[in-house]
């Protein structure tokens, strides 16, 4: 594959990922046992992070052993998975991903390599697939994992894509490696885990053996066909607005193209001009409708941005300062959210789920979670959990308003919001984008993203509760 695939050229310095597992330890040998033919100069990389202990310690010791026998020169790092994924409202997969990626570019950039290999395999490849079908995705999302791809300036290799777990099991076999067992591997609270032990066992034994493969080769087959539709997109993307300096899509050229080729030339076109906030499915096909009907005449996106169309032309403008604060205000006074319902809430590009709850669903230890924390900021959360009776009738959502007071959960009194984004140093723009939810009684209930409202937690008595859920409208495309 290295060759087929050009993943390698001849005299490259490239980092190399190891964890210390089955699949890291063998792309370090093969590695290793070519470069003096290649000319590769290697340089091993492990990122400790911090979450089983004592193992997680030997791990680091035994990979720098490792590279010591190969006579390689070795870099580790570490960092807190679990406080980042708390005070990011991330899953602990998500934040040691962040990290370790992190530290990858980190010590590329240190070091002056451009390139690194890791050792995903064909399994990870069905099983990123899967999971991604799961969570839901377009073309790009479930292309899954890419042979080559970018990690900001960095290019990621995967030279053992091809190579199943049962082959790199075997080539330890015969080779006689030593290998580092992760238990955290078979823990079902991580959804990949229960995907590779739970849903591909069953899926194989009731509906076809030869599922892996299948989803293999879905997965290489999606990615040509994603880099087909880059190729044709970046060629429609070439005929541009002038006067715009190529913030302008000609709306001509995009429509002789098929839908395909429009939703990835649209999709393209807002990541190009910095709008990455903006891209999901319900935006691509609004600005596709623009193009073919004029319909609506403007649309305010995520990312401090508005299309228009004028003429023959799809037009971005970047929106910040008081003009767009004006142009927020105006937009939204105030929707009504279904209980129990979906309700989609276009100025703020996301839809809002509820759903009522009682008895023993309710998570009776949920309340006192987070009154310990004095700061309001806990960004991105996407859940929270509401008292019903506290809620009443109705329940709203709409955007902050001067004057507008919210005593947060673990606060012993109200105080203006105003005061609380200032001390929390939320920025102006971002006030006006963060959606709250209000009760029948006119109280904010929840600044979502940030912390609930004390008079609404749940407690040891609450007999009803809402869980209300927050997410990107149509999130449909995914980036890798």
């Amino acid at each position: 594959m290295i060759l087929e695939r050009r993943l390698l050229a001849r005299g490259e310095r490239l980092l190399v990922g190891v964890s210390g597992g089955p699949d890291s330890v063998v792309l370090l040998d093969v590695l290793s046992a070519l470069a003096p033919e290649f000319g590769w100069k290697l340089h091993v990389a492990h990122f400790n992070h911090r979450l089983r202990g004592a193992d997680a310690d030997a791990d680091e010791a035994f990979v720098r052993e490792l590279a010591a026998g190969y006579g390689l020169p070795f870099t580790t790092g570490k960092g807190d998975v679990r406080a980042l994924a708390a005070s990011q409202k991330l899953s602990i997969e998500d934040a040691a991903r962040r990290l370790r990626h992190g530290f990858f570019q980190g010590t590329a950039r240190a070091l002056s390599l451009a390139k690194l290999a890791l050792g995903h395999t064909a399994d990870d490849q069905a099983e990123t697939l899967l999971q991604r079908l799961l969570r839901g995705a377009g073309t790009r999302g479930l292309a899954a994992i890419h042979v080559s791809n970018r990690l900001g300036a960095l290019t990621v290799v995967r030279p053992l894509l091809d190579v199943w777990k049962n082959e790199v099991l075997g080539y330890i076999q015969q080779r006689g490696l030593r290998f580092r067992q992760d238990a955290s591997n078979w823990d079902p609270q991580f959804q990949r885990n229960k995907i590779r032990h739970e849903l591909i066992p069953m899926l194989e034994r009731d509906y076809n053996p030869a599922l892996k493969t299948l989803l293999h080769q879905t997965a290489e087959m999606l990615a040509a066909e994603d880099e087909w539709l880059d190729a044709e997109a970046a060629r429609v993307l070439k005929i541009r607005g002038q006067k715009a300096k190529g913030t302008a899509l000609a709306v001509g050229r995009l429509l002789r193209e098929h839908v395909a080729i429009q939703r990835r030339a649209i999709y393209r076109w807002l990541l190009e001009n910095g709008v990455g906030a903006a891209v999901d499915f319900e935006t691509v096909e609004t600005l596709r409708r623009m193009a073919g009907s004029g319909r609506p005449k403007r649309l305010t996106l995520a990312g401090d941005a508005r299309v228009s169309r004028k003429d023959d032309w799809l037009e971005l403008e970047k929106t910040r300062g008081k003009g767009q604060r004006s142009e927020a205000r105006g937009q939204l006074t105030e929707e009504r959210l279904a209980i129990p319902g979906t309700t989609e809430v276009p100025v703020f590009g996301v839809v809002v789920e509820v759903e009522e709850v009682m008895g023993k669903r309710i998570p009776k230890t949920f309340a006192g979670s987070r009154q310990r924390s004095r700061s309001l900021r806990l960004p991105y959360s996407t859940e929270e959990w509401l008292d019903a009776d506290a809620v009443g009738d109705g329940l709203t959502l709409r955007q902050w308003r001067p004057g507008d007071r919210f005593q947060a959960i673990g606060m012993v009194a109200a105080k203006k919001l105003q005061d609380i984004f200032v001390n929390e140093k939320i920025p102006v723009t971002q006030r006006w984008r963060t959606p709250l939810l209000v009760a029948a009684s006119g109280e904010i209930c929840w600044i979502a993203s940030y912390r609930i409202g004390e008079k609404f937690k749940i407690t040891t008595a609450t007999r009803r509760a809402l869980r209300i859920h927050i997410r990107p409208q149509g999130s449909f495309f995914e980036k890798v």
